[in-house]
């Protein structure tokens, strides 16, 4: 999926899971998405201070600032970026991040067409 300019739809990734982060850029980046991925919060909160994106995924459960955080700053300071939580700890964590309402809610271990499905889905909404 593209923008109408014909820019490739820009998406930030966030686990500490460094497996996972080149799976899911590989992934995306096939279906022509442009993919930048890093394994802290802090550092994915950097980088959407430099740059714009048009959707956050973000794992939940991660070291300095959590996926609930990230998604919280997000709504404050980027209105128009699109969110994606992902997670391992589902049972535990999954009220407390719906309280902060992502686009979409994912729960690991997924398929790389339940990911593609969901970014789709927010990318419509947005």
């Amino acid at each position: 999926m593209e923008q109408d300019t014909g820019t490739p739809r820009r998406i930030l990734v966030v686990d500490n899971d460094e497996k996972l982060l080149l799976a899911v850029q590989e992934w995306l980046e096939g279906y022509d998405y442009q993919v930048k991925t890093v394994a802290t919060g802090l550092d994915a909160l950097r980088l959407m201070r430099s740059e714009t994106f048009d959707v956050l995924i973000t794992d939940i459960v991660m070291p300095d600032i959590s996926g609930l955080g990230l998604i919280e700053i997000s709504h404050r300071e980027f209105p128009g970026l699109m969110t994606i939580a992902i997670t391992g700890y589902a049972e535990k964590v999954k009220d407390l991040t719906l309280e902060r309402s992502p686009d979409y809610f994912l729960e690991k271990p997924f398929k790389s067409h339940e990911l593609l499905e969901a970014l789709e889905s927010v990318l419509r909404k947005g």
